[in-house]
This record gives structure tokens, C-alpha cells and sequence, in this order.
């Protein structure tokens, strides 16, 4: 660049980079593909804000990260991330701020920042009380921000349905194919696993619609286990209870805190991923099993209708008997299988770390060139 040239200096915000949920994860492997595809937007300076989790999760080589906390939870997860993340944004410098959730400066209201919407799960009661505080950020954080990125056509929609946020200033840049890298050139096959099992991933709160699964599975009464791994998210009971009622309880499996690795292996010897959810705003489980060879049956739903498309096997929500009746087919016909492998590798190649990389990048490069609204 000639000499002069004003590069604009972005801060990305990523103490939430962290911990260990859908956004964190998201938050983390954005900003290693930022870090690689940063070099191609000279006119941008940018800067990691994080902790010593984040920036272990991360790994960047080319971004310049500045540590502020260790890897305790209180500082990477909840209020403490929160309250740590506001004081040390009214103390720094940047032409724009890039945060990876709903939230801004707060303590420092006139600075410019760009924020990412991934849904509004929580305006329709899917989500623990510890969310109560976005009722407030919000609608502050959607009407003050310069920019906004939704992960997918139907979280900006929400956004703009449930709080006035201006439809102009959201871009749609769609999430990458997962929130883990595996080998994607493994074939599925068994692994300790030695009997056919179905599989869900994702947290296990209300809005995946679980005990509905159970008693689909049960229903259904096929040869194979059902197996869900998850991160508990709220109470058990009412997913343990109806785990406990099911004629097919000896053959339903709850594991928590899964590792990558299994994770992994679980995908790849899975007969199906089953995505029952009643309310996801993009659905990365659905992708994580596609580019892994898994066949995939999920709620029609508008996010996973958006993002899985043809990928999928879409089916109505909360209809036991075509649930049950996609599960035998599924485990009974290759045929079957086999299709949804191919239409599934079909779908899942449309997406990218990279491609989402430079969405946000081109969203932050205008938003930063912008003048400040009057």
C-alpha cells in the first residue's frame, strides 16, 4: 500500500471464544479462518480481545491477540464474561468492535461495532434463565450497531420480526460446515460401536424437542440403539422421565461432555443423525453429519429447511408416525442411506470456513469505511 494509506483498525471482541457451547465454538473457528484470510484485506488492521481459553482455541498466527484473562469459567462463560468484556471495551481504542453475539459497548455506547445474530431462541422460551438479560441487550445492541451479521435468512428475519432491527444493515453470511474440524476423508465405519445406533448431538434443552425423539425411537421399534450426545442445558427431568417410560429404555443411551474424538467416531458409525429440534436459528449439527457421511433426518423446520435443504430428510414436526416411519427406513434400506450420503456431500459443499471468513471480513471493511451516523 502507498505511503498514507489509513488501515482501519478492527477489534474482534472474542472473550466468548472460550467457553464451550454453539457460539463460543462458532466464535473460535470464525476467527481461525479470519486469521488466515486476513492478509487479503489490507485496508483492515485487525485484533484479537480475548482470554487465555480463547486465544488456546483460537491459535492465531497472523492477527495480533491481546490476553486479558485466564481460563477459568467465570471469565470465559456467563455474567463474568459479560461484565469483564464491557470494562475492557470502554478502555480500548478501535475504529470498529466486532462482537460474535447480540451484545456491544455498552459502557461505551458511541463506539462503532458490527454484532452477529444466530436466533432468538429465547423470545419463544428456549433458554435457561441465565439468558433473562437479553431482553435488554437486544434490542440496544440491534438498534445501536453500525452492522449486523445473521447466521442465516431466518435469524436476520426474526431479528427484524421481534425487534425492529433494520433489515438493511443485516447481512446474511451463513455459519461454515460445523463447529469442530475432523478428518473429512475418513469413511464412516464402525467403531466401538458394534450394533447400529441412531444419533442426535446438540445440547439437550427444551427446544430439541427430545422426549418427542424417545418415543419416535420407541415407536418405531427398529433394530438399533438410540444414542444422545449432549451438554445439558437446563433440566433433565422431563427428557429422563420420558427416557424412563419408553418400552425401549435399554436401548437409549444419554452421554454428556462428549470429546471431539468421540464425537467424531460417533458420526461416522451412526446409521442417522435424527434433529427433532422445534426452533434452531442455523443448525450445525445437520452439516457436522453430512460432511462426515452421515444421512440425516431433521425437523421441517425454517432454519434446517434453509440450511440442510435436499441435504436432509425433512420431516414434519411432531408427527410420530413419519418420524418412525423415516427411522425404519432408514435403518432397514441402504438404498436409502445411500441417497441421503450423496445429497447430504451435495449440500454440505456449499458451505465454508473460508467463504464465511470473507462475508464477515467484506461486512467489517464497509462498516468500518462508513462515517460514524448522525
Amino acid at each position: 500500500m502507498g505511503e498514507g494509506f489509513d488501515r482501519r483498525r478492527v477489534c474482534l471482541v472474542g472473550l466468548i471464544a472460550g467457553g464451550h457451547s454453539g457460539v463460543p465454538r462458532y466464535a473460535a473457528r470464525l476467527t481461525q479462518e479470519l486469521d488466515r484470510v486476513a492478509g487479503d484485506y489490507p485496508q483492515l488492521s485487525l485484533s484479537l480481545l480475548t482470554t487465555a481459553a480463547g486465544a488456546e482455541a483460537v491459535g492465531a498466527r497472523s492477527i495480533a491477540v491481546d490476553v486479558v484473562a485466564g481460563k477459568s469459567r467465570r471469565v470465559n462463560a456467563g455474567p463474568g464474561r459479560l461484565l469483564l468484556e464491557h470494562a475492557l471495551v470502554r478502555r480500548r481504542t478501535a475504529d470498529l468492535f466486532h462482537y460474535f453475539d447480540v451484545t456491544g459497548p455498552v459502557l461505551a455506547p458511541r463506539r462503532r461495532f458490527v454484532a452477529t445474530v444466530h436466533d432468538t431462541a429465547f423470545v419463544h422460551g428456549y433458554a435457561p434463565r441465565s439468558s433473562a438479560y437479553k431482553r435488554r441487550l437486544y434490542p440496544w445492541a440491534l438498534a445501536r450497531a453500525s452492522a449486523l451479521v445473521a447466521v442465516s435468512q431466518f435469524a436476520k428475519d426474526e431479528a427484524v420480526r421481534y425487534f425492529g432491527a433494520e433489515p438493511a444493515k443485516i447481512e446474511v453470511v451463513h455459519s461454515g460446515p460445523g463447529l469442530f474440524s475432523g478428518d473429512a476423508g475418513t469413511a464412516p465405519g464402525p467403531g466401538r460401536d458394534e450394533s447400529p445406533f441412531l444419533l442426535y448431538v446438540g445440547n439437550l434443552g427444551g427446544n430439541k424437542n427430545l422426549p418427542f425423539l424417545v418415543r419416535s425411537f420407541s415407536r418405531a421399534d427398529v433394530p438399533a440403539r438410540l444414542v444422545l450426545a449432549g451438554r445439558a442445558r437446563g433440566g433433565l427431568d422431563e427428557l429422563r422421565q420420558a427416557i424412563d417410560a419408553a418400552p425401549s429404555r435399554d436401548r437409549i443411551e444419554l452421554r454428556s461432555e462428549v470429546p471431539d474424538g468421540e464425537l467424531e467416531r460417533l458420526y461416522r458409525s451412526a446409521v442417522a443423525l435424527v434433529l427433532p429440534s422445534v426452533y434452531e436459528g442455523f443448525g450445525f449439527t445437520a452439516l457436522e453429519a453430512m460432511t462426515r457421511g452421515c444421512p440425516v433426518l431433521a425437523s421441517d423446520i425454517p432454519a434446517l429447511r434453509e440450511v440442510s435443504g435436499s441435504g436432509a430428510l425433512l420431516l414434519p414436526l411432531g408427527e410420530e408416525a413419519a418420524w418412525s416411519e423415516a427411522m425404519r427406513r432408514v435403518v432397514g434400506d441402504e438404498g436409502v442411506r445411500a441417497d441421503l450420503r450423496a445429497r447430504g456431500a451435495a449440500t454440505v459443499a456449499r458451505y465454508s470456513w473460508e467463504t464465511t471468513a470473507r462475508g464477515v471480513l467484506d461486512v467489517l471493511a464497509r462498516a468500518a469505511d462508513a462515517q460514524r451516523p448522525r
